[in-house]
C-alpha cells in the first residue's frame, strides 16, 4: 500500500529549505515568542526586544543614584506569507518521489526569499552610519575599513561582525583583496563561490544577498541648506537654506550638520567625527526655502542617552552623503544597500499562526533556537479529489540597535 507524505514530512522539508536558502535573516537576532505556541498569532501581534541599559560613570565617594531607561523596541508582527500548491491521489501514489523536489523545495526558498527581502526592506532605512558613494559600487578595501571604524566609534563589538553586500560590491571587493589579503588556497575558493575569505578586514564573515534593497535618493538642486536657530534638541531640525520648492529628502537619506560629531556610547567622548543622520520620513521643501527634518538619531547633548557633542550651531552648513556644500551629484541617485553590521543591530521575529478548524488538517513546525515557524494546512476535497495544501509564515523585522550597523551604498 502506497502511503502518501504526511503534512509534517512536508513541512520539516520546507523548514530545511527554508533555513538554507536565507542570507540577511540568518545572521541577525532570531526572536520566537513562547506566548503564541499555545494560542496562536496574527498579524499586528508585536514583541518587545529590550534594550541593553546606558550608565554614566561619576566621580567621588557620595552616592549618585542614576535614573534606570528600560527602553524598548516593538516588533509587529506585519506579514504573512504563504506557498499554496495541491496535487491528486494519483500524483501522490505514482510520483511520491517527485513531491520533495517539485513543490516543498520551492515552496521553501519563496518563502525566505520574501522573509529575506521585508527584513532587509524594514530596517535599513534605520540605519544612520554609512558609507560610500550613492550608485557607486565601493571598490577599495578601505571603504570596508571606514564602515569598521564606525562601528568602533559606536562601541560595537569587534567579534562577530557580518558584512551582508550587493553581489556586485562583493565580486569587485573580493577581486580587489586577493592579494593583499587571503592565502592562494582560499584565493580559488572565494572565486567558486563568488565570496570575500572569512575574518578580513576587521569583519568574521562576509556575505552577498540579491535581496539587498535598492534606495534612491531625494531630489536636490543647487542650494547651500543650513541650520535655522542655535541650541536645537531632539528628533527634528528645522533648516532653511534649500531651492525653494524644489528640495526634497527621502527616509533614508543621511546627512551631517557643521561641527556636530559622534560621542562613544560608553566613554561619552567625542569621536572628532561627525555624526551621521538618517532621514525618518520622506519631506518636501513645498512651503518656501525652510523645512524641519525628522532625523535620527535625536540630538541628545548631555546624560545617559547622549548622542552627540554638542547642537547645531545657528546657520551650520547640511551636507548630504557624497555632497559637499552646494553640489549635489547624487539626487535621484539609485543604490543598492548592503551592511556591515553586528547581528544585534536587527531582529526577526517568527510567531506560530492560529491553527485553522473546519476540518483542515495543520501542522508546525518550529525551533525555538532558529526562530523558525512555519504552518502547513491541507485539506481533502472530495469533489475533485485533489488536495490542496499551503505553507504560511508570519513575521517581522525590526532595528533593534541601529548604531550596531553601518550601511554602505553601492
Amino acid at each position: 500500500m502506497n502511503t502518501l507524505a504526511t503534512p509534517t514530512w512536508v513541512t520539516k522539508e520546507v523548514a530545511r529549505g527554508f533555513i538554507n536558502n536565507i542570507k540577511f535573516i540568518a545572521n541577525v537576532n532570531r526572536t520566537y515568542d513562547d506566548q503564541y505556541v499555545q494560542a496562536g498569532a496574527k498579524v499586528g501581534n508585536t514583541v518587545q526586544a529590550r534594550l541593553p541599559q546606558r550608565f554614566v560613570a561619576t566621580d567621588g565617594q557620595a552616592l549618585q543614584l542614576q535614573a534606570l531607561y528600560d527602553q524598548t523596541v516593538p516588533i509587529t508582527l506585519t506579514n504573512q506569507k504563504n506557498v499554496a500548491f495541491g496535487y491528486s491521489s494519483q500524483q501522490a501514489t505514482t510520483e511520491l518521489d517527485n513531491i520533495r523536489t517539485r513543490y516543498v523545495n520551492p515552496a521553501g526558498e519563496v518563502l525566505a526569499n520574501a522573509a529575506d527581502v521585508l527584513a532587509f526592506q524594514a530596517v535599513y532605512r534605520d540605519v544612520w552610519n554609512a558609507v560610500g558613494s550613492p550608485g557607486t559600487t565601493p571598490s577599495a578595501t578601505l571603504t570596508f575599513l571606514q564602515a569598521g571604524t564606525k562601528l568602533t566609534d559606536t562601541a560595537t563589538p569587534m567579534d562577530g561582525r557580518v558584512a551582508m553586500l550587493d553581489p556586485l560590491a562583493m565580486q569587485t571587493i573580493a577581486n580587489a583583496s586577493t592579494t593583499l589579503f587571503n592565502p592562494t588556497a582560499v584565493i580559488s575558493e572565494n572565486y567558486k563561490n563568488g565570496m570575500f575569505g572569512r575574518n578580513q578586514l576587521g569583519i568574521d564573515e562576509w556575505y552577498q544577498d540579491p535581496n539587498r534593497p535598492l534606495h534612491t535618493t531625494g531630489t536636490f538642486t543647487s542650494s547651500t541648506p543650513i541650520v535655522s536657530g542655535a541650541g536645537q534638541t531632539g528628533s527634528t531640525i528645522s533648516t532653511t537654506g534649500w531651492a525653494s520648492g524644489a528640495s526634497t529628502l527621502k527616509k533614508g537619506d543621511i546627512l551631517t550638520l557643521a561641527g556636530v560629531y559622534s560621542v562613544n556610547p560608553l566613554s561619552y567622548q567625542s569621536t572628532g567625527r561627525l555624526q551621521q543622520f538618517v532621514v525618518t520620513a520622506d519631506t518636501s521643501d513645498v512651503t518656501g526655502a525652510m523645512a524641519t527634518l525628522p532625523i535620527s538619531p535625536s540630538i541628545i547633548t548631555s546624560g545617559a542617552l547622549q548622542t552627540v557633542s554638542n547642537s547645531p550651531a545657528a546657520n551650520a552648513i547640511i551636507n548630504l552623503i557624497g555632497s559637499t556644500g552646494a553640489t549635489y551629484a547624487y539626487s535621484t541617485t539609485v543604490s543598492p544597500q548592503g551592511f556591515v553590521y553586528h547581528p544585534d543591530a536587527f531582529a526577526f521575529v517568527m510567531a506560530d499562526l492560529i491553527k485553522p478548524g473546519a476540518g483542515a488538517e495543520s501542522t508546525t513546525v518550529r525551533s525555538k533556537a532558529l526562530g523558525l515557524s512555519i504552518r502547513m494546512v491541507e485539506q481533502y476535497q472530495i469533489g475533485t479529489d485533489q488536495n490542496p495544501s499551503r505553507l504560511d509564515i508570519l513575521i517581522g523585522a525590526a532595528t533593534v540597535q541601529a548604531r550596531l550597523a553601518c550601511r554602505v551604498f553601492g
